[in-house]
């Protein structure tokens, strides 16, 4: 039977999206697969009862580990981004706190995952801190701005390097430990904060894994990537989704295979599309209008409260 170490880290508002990539993972794993999960958490983070419990239905050798995250032993805790989105970091200091796992497979709360991760949990990372996708941002684009960034960014800080997704990241934790100081020397100007800080800090020593691995459904190959990864992806190739650029959810923007996969896992553990797109609509604010009684949230007029349609 072979172990496979994976590690999410979410918070009150991001466990439920947590949850449903664990049922994905279950759900698509060999029965030969021995899973541990791995949870770090902000504090009052709920969900721990629920994830139990998807865990022990799918009869799978899996287990959790639940870490709740004291804030000040976070080492990033003074970091400005880390103070809007603490949880963002901690895959950053994953090594500390599980000091007895050689590697973990780090996954965001967005993916879903199509096949079994035996295969990719044992690449051999054992020369390198990180083993990870490069970003889909078509760099070879001209007026695309997330490619002109990934490819700025790269020939900046990462001697025309690729620039990888921190999505999706293979992680070797003895690597991670004894590079760990490469994190806190890192001066870098960071616009997407632990992707550019993984990316700056450990370049030349994360090892490229196959697209299959991290792709943002959605959109085309980008250039970059070879023509046989093009031609696998094509061909219904992947292994996981990660779905950053549009929400698996969002039945109207995503596309059928990531929403049909969204839905079947989030049913079979009792919750709804539906419920995702409503809670994304309570955190949008409200503005007020020059119109008595009329507000706008998002791009939803209320009158008194209630959508107009």
């Amino acid at each position: 039977m072979e172990k496979i170490n994976v590690l999410y880290s979410f918070n009150k508002d991001t466990w439920r999206m947590a949850a449903v990539s664990i049922e994905s993972l279950l759900l698509t794993a060999k029965d030969t697969a021995k899973i541990v999960i791995y949870c770090m958490v902000e504090p009052k983070t709920r969900g721990y009862w629920k994830i139990r419990r998807i865990i022990r239905a799918n009869k799978k050798h899996a287990s959790l580990v639940w870490y709740r995250v004291n804030p000040k032993k976070n080492p990033f805790k003074d970091h400005e981004s880390s103070k809007a989105n603490p949880k963002a970091f901690y895959r950053c200091f994953a090594h500390r706190v599980f000091k007895k796992i050689d590697k973990i497979l780090y996954l965001s709360t967005d993916t879903l995952i199509y096949r079994d991760l035996t295969e990719l949990f044992n690449i051999d990372i054992s020369d390198y801190v990180l083993g990870a996708v490069p970003d889909m941002a078509p760099v070879k684009e001209s007026g695309n701005v997330l490619g002109a960034y990934a490819k700025d960014f790269s020939e900046k800080y990462l001697n025309n390097g690729s620039y990888y997704n921190g999505g999706v990241l293979l992680m070797n934790l003895k690597k991670m430990a004894e590079n760990e100081h490469l994190l806190f020397e890192n001066k870098v100007p960071l616009k997407y904060p632990v992707q550019d800080l993984l990316n700056a800090s450990f370049a030349g020593k994360i090892k490229t894994l196959p697209l299959k691995y991290n792709l943002a459904p959605g959109a085309g190959v980008p250039a970059h990537f070879s023509q046989e990864e093009a031609a696998e992806i094509n061909a219904g190739g992947h292994v996981i989704l990660d779905c950053y650029y549009a929400k698996s959810y969002d039945k109207e923007r995503s596309n059928k295979v990531t929403y049909d996969m969204f839905e079947k896992c989030a049913e079979k553990i009792g919750m709804k599309p539906e419920s995702f797109m409503a809670a994304d609509k309570k955190k949008e604010k409200i503005r007020k209008t020059y119109i008595p009684h009329i507000k706008v949230r998002g791009k939803t007029l209320l009158f008194f409260g209630m959508e107009i349609k």
